[in-house]
């Protein structure tokens, strides 16, 4: 029997109750993995043969089936999405604006060098809208909140808070300039502010009265620097949602620690190579219906915590968002060998050599080549943080030529901003 289709304010505040119940059911790690294991038989038994990448292999164990990697799916996309969408015909669809009924199109920024698409039902946007209410706003209902979402790709899944009934969220298209969207914000007054980390240092660093009482950022790795000026201009901790074209993975509690959905998606972790004890994820989300992501790895590298953290949560904290593997640089050695050096180790040098650093560039644009820029301001602490770096380098028997200058960055464009960087193979 065909399931019937709730009213969005009915299945956003189902979802949100949903989501609250398991946050509180699931209070320990056994209560987890029995949950994760239950959802899993039923996903593997019977969601994944929707699709024609998994038509006949229904009830395998979970490690025999392959790992798949964006371009793997993008190639193929017809093949993990029950609309069996081409990848051209989503991109043509996103480009117009529109998708089947039912359903939504949307797209990552391409910052890998290709965009990668989704496609999401209703029912899964209103779902994912009522788990970030569950974990980010969870007294939403209490009041009518104005939520102002700053990002350079807009999508029907931000259409949903509208939906919500008690929601006013305007969307700023940061295509469109980031100064002239930082002006409309500003007179727009939002209560709950949502935008990649330079916007909100941009936000942060201009004479306005703008003033929400929620701060969350998404879209880019938060760094440091950034958190730090951006909490003490708002007051209030900036919290973040880790979500990518993949799907919804965490959203940080009123503390700021990242919390992974364990009820939504299982995480597998690979040892990335020279990364340092940060982990790649592979991930299987066990709730999507629509687009299989059945052991997908991300490119990114996440800071696992162990600790417990003060919320009273059970599931995994995450430390930090600490790059991309694309950003992994990889350095020749006198020896005539490789070693990798992860973006948040570099970031670290940097940012350590003077606490008046509040922005830079690394790149890596050969195995033996880094640049280093810093702003004009900060022409005092170029020395430091040359020094720094060296030092790192020649800790780790890096043979490189390290150059560094004074530069006028760029402002905050639409797409991600990547502070370290490698543009080499």
């Amino acid at each position: 029997m065909a399931r019937l289709a709730l009213p969005p304010a009915a299945a956003i505040l189902a979802a949100y109750a949903r989501a609250r119940w398991l946050a509180a059911r699931l209070n320990s790690r056994a209560r987890i993995e029995a949950w994760q294991q239950r959802r899993l038989r039923d996903f593997l038994n019977r969601r994944i043969t929707a699709v024609d990448a998994y038509r006949d292999q229904a009830g395998r164990p979970l490690d025999t089936y392959p790992a798949l990697d964006k371009a793997t799916m993008m190639a193929r996309f017809e093949r993990y999405n029950t609309l069996r969408l081409e990848a051209a015909a989503a991109r043509a669809a996103w480009q117009a604006g529109q998708a089947p009924p039912g359903f939504a199109i949307g797209a990552s920024t391409g910052t890998s060098g290709n965009r990668g698409y989704y496609v999401i039902s209703d029912a899964e946007r209103h779902a994912w809208l009522g788990v970030i209410l569950a974990r980010g706003l969870p007294g939403f209902w209490r009041q009518q909140l104005r939520l102002a979402v700053m990002l350079p790709t807009n999508s029907r899944l931000y259409d949903a808070a509208n939906e919500s009934g008690r929601l006013a969220l305007r969307f700023f298209d940061l295509n469109a300039g980031v100064e002239s969207q930082a002006a409309a914000v500003e007179a727009w007054q939002p209560d709950v502010l949502i935008a990649p980390p330079k916007v909100l240092r941009l936000l942060a660093d201009r004479d306005s009265a703008l003033a929400p009482t929620h701060v969350f950022s998404g879209a880019e790795v938060l760094d440091p620097i950034d958190r730090a000026i951006v909490e003490a201009r708002f007051s209030c901790v900036v919290r973040e949602i880790y979500m990518a074209t993949e799907g919804l993975f965490a959203v940080a509690c009123p503390h700021g620690r990242l919390h992974l959905l364990e009820d939504h998606v299982l995480f597998e972790w690979d040892d990335a190579d020279g990364a340092g004890g940060l982990k790649a994820p592979v991930i299987t989300d066990f709730t999507r219906r629509h687009q299989i992501m059945l052991r997908y790895r991300m490119n990114d590298l996440l800071e696992l915590d162990s600790q417990a953290c003060p919320c009273g949560s059970s599931f995994t904290a995450v430390r930090a968002v600490a790059g991309r593997l694309d950003d992994v640089f990889r350095l020749n050695t006198a020896a005539g060998g490789r070693i990798a050096v992860t973006p948040d180790v570099i970031r670290n040098a940097v940012v350590d050599a003077s606490p008046r650093i509040d922005d830079f560039r690394v790149v890596q644009n050969a195995p033996d080549r880094v640049e280093l820029s810093l702003p004009r301001s900060c022409a005092a602490e170029l020395g430091a943080a040359k020094c720094s770096l060296a030092a790192l380098f020649d800790r780790l028997g890096a043979a490189v030529t390290l150059t560094a200058e004074l530069a006028e960055l760029p402002p905050p464009g639409p797409g991600k901003l990547r502070r370290v960087r490698r543009t080499c193979a």
